[in-house]
């Protein structure tokens, strides 16, 4: 698996071990916006993630692992809270023609992402009941990774597991 690095400024040091992987979706229209936003913070407080996954399959990481990025925002799972702490987060390139929905994913970077977080879940012992969407642990506040996030192939992959994840 090829990762080219792309560092973000945007982090600082954990506070607890890595137990979750943490799914996002951005809606921007571009690689190079995504980047920019999680990168430079582009028009907004700063954010980042530890890897972009682009369309074409293509990873890009931001942030080391051994770092906090601060993807997940006020968010909470079960009793933990300070979830950029606890979690690894991996934002895929999914953009859309209606900013208020997220859009579709490739093949090529399902692909990467199953290999990307098998890697990850395998590295760190993640329990599959903590591989989330960022709307699960923002409800109401987030819809990433959106209904269109293929997650059957995700529990398949022996990645995730299927109820908790809604659709919607």
């Amino acid at each position: 698996m090829k990762i080219i690095s792309k560092p973000s400024r945007y982090f600082n040091e954990r506070k607890a071990p890595i137990d979750m992987l943490v799914i996002h979706a951005s809606p921007e229209p571009t690689l190079e916006r995504t980047l920019a936003f999680l990168i430079d913070a582009i028009g907004v407080a700063p954010v980042s993630a530890h890897y972009v996954i682009d369309r074409d399959g293509t990873i890009y990481q931001l942030v080391p692992e051994d770092k906090r990025a601060w993807h997940a925002g006020v968010s909470e799972w079960g009793t933990m809270t300070d979830l950029n702490s606890h979690s690894i987060g991996i934002e895929f390139q999914c953009p859309s023609p209606n900013t208020d929905e997220l859009g579709t994913f490739t093949d090529e970077q399902i692909a990467a992402g199953i290999e990307l977080c098998r890697d990850i879940i395998t590295r760190y012992h993640i329990p599959l009941e903590n591989v989330v969407a960022h709307s699960d642990i923002a409800p109401g506040r987030k819809k990433d990774p959106g209904p269109h996030f293929p997650w059957d192939q995700f529990v398949k992959a022996g990645l995730a597991l299927q109820h908790r994840h809604p659709k919607t």
